[in-house]
Parts: structure tokens; sequence; C-alpha cells
């Protein structure tokens, strides 16, 4: 099912490619054309002022039957070889015209082609090769002698252009395109991303909602510790909630560092995310050594909302129990070298070797190639937040994610993704300014 506003806006779109079209065409006085791929199938954008400026000779084979439909299979063709070969290309067409065709390139990868022109070139050796397309053409529409030689005289009252003026004007508008590219894709980003935070927040509410339904119809009948457990799934839901807004924004306060035990915030964490793991079959297991002995320096409210985007992240990319298979979150924590070592490990979707090494899983707004499927969506700015938070505790974190099992199972392909935290005891102290 398409999205609203989707077909306005691939209008918009096209409205923009014109205008800039039209921009060439005024500039250079030569037709243009863009080609894109879409589902498949070559398609064509066409600047509305090119039409005032065709030359004579392409409106006159137009106008003959049959003459159209070859001179638009023979854009189509020329563009696709272009397309193919990923490099400009002085095209000659099945007419005698040449056309200059330029790809368009993001990234490295062709996104379209321009081809613009319907021009002679200077130069004995162009003519002649656009005069013996000429002959081709005037057999395939089976033309008398009066209408070949009107095609004749048309073709050579051209506009001529030097190959170094066509070297000056294809590298002013592929750039302009490149630009528009760049912009759309960040358009699409965005979107992207407004509709996973939008998911995920419509999920977290209807939890809330949910829950607090359940406590206002049982209340009456229930139990107080029953009752403690409704109010506490919806706490918990709402912190989720929370933890997914703070990271859209910097809205938490400026960082404090106190004194204060790591374990209360991962058993917090647990417990935020536990009912979400429940669902999908998981248990989050804990084991911290020497945790309450070692206090450290922390950004108590900072730090929580890092645990809690790790501690979801491994719920939410772990693989679900099912028959003869237990799947669980282990979180690790131990002293080592003045440092605490948090390690969450799960059982899941993985992570690529070159997103760790690139540092991409923690750039705002990223999502992982493995991570398809409708039950995981999310902003991808968690892993952005929590790393930022380290770096601030002046700690590490680091990643590792390998493959278990050549069995694809009905999730994927199984990983065992493990992130390490290494927190210092103490924050190091500013040194006083001099005077």
């Amino acid at each position: 099912m398409s999205k609203p506003g989707l077909g306005i806006t691939r209008n918009h779109r096209q409205q923009a490619q014109k205008a800039l079209l039209d921009m060439f065409s005024s500039a250079t006085g030569l037709p243009i054309g863009l080609y894109e791929v879409e589902n498949g199938k070559l398609k064509g954008i066409f600047s509305d002022g090119s039409l005032d400026i065709f030359e004579s000779h392409c409106q006159y084979i137009q106008q003959i039957p049959g003459g159209k439909e070859l001179c638009q299979a023979d854009h189509c063709n020329r563009a696709e070889a272009a397309l193919n070969a990923s490099d400009e290309l002085l095209t000659l067409c099945h007419a005698g015209l040449y056309n200059q065709a330029v790809p368009i390139k993001v990234n490295g990868k062709t996104r379209a082609v321009v081809l613009y022109g319907e021009m002679q070139i200077e130069g004995e050796a162009y003519q002649t090769q656009s005069l013996e397309n000429h002959q081709q053409v005037i057999q395939k529409l089976g033309l008398g002698q009066e209408q070949a030689e009107k095609l004749r005289h048309l073709l050579l009252g051209a506009k001529k252009y030097s190959p170094e003026r066509l070297d000056e004007i294809k590298h002013f508008f592929p750039r302009v395109e490149e630009w528009f590219y760049i912009i759309m894709d960040e358009e699409d980003r965005l979107k992207s991303g407004v509709d996973r935070v939008t998911h995920d927040m419509q999920t977290r509410l209807q939890a809330i909602i949910a829950n607090a339904e359940n406590l206002v119809m049982e209340l009456p009948w229930i139990n107080t510790s029953e009752a403690q457990q409704m109010a506490r799934e919806v706490l918990f839901s709402a912190l989720a909630l929370d933890t997914l807004v703070q990271n859209l924004g910097h809205y938490l306060e400026d960082y404090h560092f106190h004194k204060r035990p790591i374990g209360p915030l991962i058993y917090e964490a647990k417990r935020v995310y536990e009912a979400e793991a429940a669902r999908r079959g998981i248990e989050i297991r804990i084991d911290l050594k020497e945790a309450r002995d070692h206090p450290l320096e922390i950004s108590r409210n900072h730090m929580q909302h890092a645990l809690n985007n790790l501690v979801h992240n491994a719920v939410k990319y772990s693989f679900r129990s099912g028959y003869g298979r237990q799947r669980f979150v282990k979180i690790d924590g131990y002293p080592q070298k003045g440092h605490y070592v948090i390690e969450i490990k799960n059982y899941g979707v993985g992570i690529l070797p070159e997103e760790i090494e690139s540092g991409a899983i923690f750039r705002d707004g990223y999502q992982g190639q493995l991570t398809q499927g409708e039950y995981r969506t999310g902003s991808g700015k968690g892993l952005s937040f929590a790393h930022q938070v380290i770096q601030q505790h002046h700690g590490t974190i680091e990643v590792e994610s390998r493959i278990l099992s050549d069995k694809i199972e009905p999730e994927g392909e199984p990983h065992l993704t493990r992130f390490t935290l290494h927190l210092p005891y103490h924050q190091p102290q500013e040194k006083p300014k001099d005077g």
C-alpha cells in the first residue's frame, strides 16, 4: 500500500527536475532530457523549454509516420548505453545528429543519465558519420527524393558545436543534478527516520494505554500486589518511551558526575524492557561482580538512558525463543584495571564487520544492513546516543558480532553480538586555569 503524500512528493520532484532542465536549455540553447530507472524500466523526464528549441530536422522526422517511434526508441537506447557504461558518451542519433550523454553519479552509483544536444559537431569525420546515419534513416522511413533532400538540408542547417565547447558544457549541469539527488536522498532518509520513530512511539504509547486501561478496569477486583505489578508495567512502558524521546534530542540536563554503584542502573534497564523481552520469549540475565563495592563516577540520568538503549537493542535484535531453544540477553560486569567492564550479549541479528570497523553503527540515524523486518523498527539514534554518553564518561565501547552457524533460522542468520563498555571509576579532574 502506498503511503499518503508520496505521489505528491514524486510530482514535486519531477517538477523540480523539469525546472533544472529548463535552466540548462535556457543557458545553452540545447534540448535536454533526463533518464532514470523506475521499476526496472527507463523513464524520461524532459524539459518543457526543450520542446521549443528542438531542431527542425527532428521535428520534421517526427511528423513522418513511424519517425516519432524511431526517435523515442533511439533516445532510450543511447541513454541506457551510457547508464550501463557509467561513463559519458558522445552519441550519434539514428538520423545523424549528435547528443552528449552524461551519467549522474552519487557516491559512486549512477542514478540517471542526461542526454542533450541535437547538433552537428565541427570536423570532417563527425560530418561523414552524420551523413551515413542520415542515409540509413531515409531507407528506414522510406522517404521519397523530395523528402530526403529536405531532410538533408535541415540536417546540414542544424547548430554546430566544437568538441572544446562541448567539454565546457558537460561539466555544468551534471554537478547541479548530483546535488539534487543528494538532497533527495537526505529527504528520504529523514522521512524514513520519522516513520520509524512514529511507529516506535505509537507502539509504546499503545502499551502504556493498554496497561493503564487494565489497571483502571481491574483495580476493584485485584489485590495490592497485583495492582503494584500492573502499575509497574505502566511505569516501565513510560520509561521506555522516555528513552526514545531522549534519543531524538538533547533534553537531558548537563552532565553531573557523582559516585554511585552501576548495578541499580543495569537492573533498572532490565526492568524497563523485561516485559518486551518476555513477549519475545527472551530472558534477560545479569551477573555482576564487585559492582556494589566499587562505585563509579557517573552522570546518572545520561548513563541510565545509555544502558536502556543498549539493553533495548539487545532485546530488539535477539531471535525469539521457540520449541527446544531458549534465547536470552546476557549482561556481565566485572572490574578490570581501573575500569568497570560491562558486556551485553545477545543471539540474533548480526552486524557486518565493515559497519563496525567504519563506526557506521554509531552514526546518528544509521540502520544496520541486516536489521530488516517490521518488528525491528527504531530511530537509528539509540547507539549514537549511547556512544556519546560513554565518550563523555571517558570510557570506550567495543563491538563484536560473529556468525555462530551456517544454518539460517526463521529470523535470519544467527550471530552472537557483544557490546563491551569500559567505564573508568574516576573522571579526570580539570586542570585549574592559569591566572
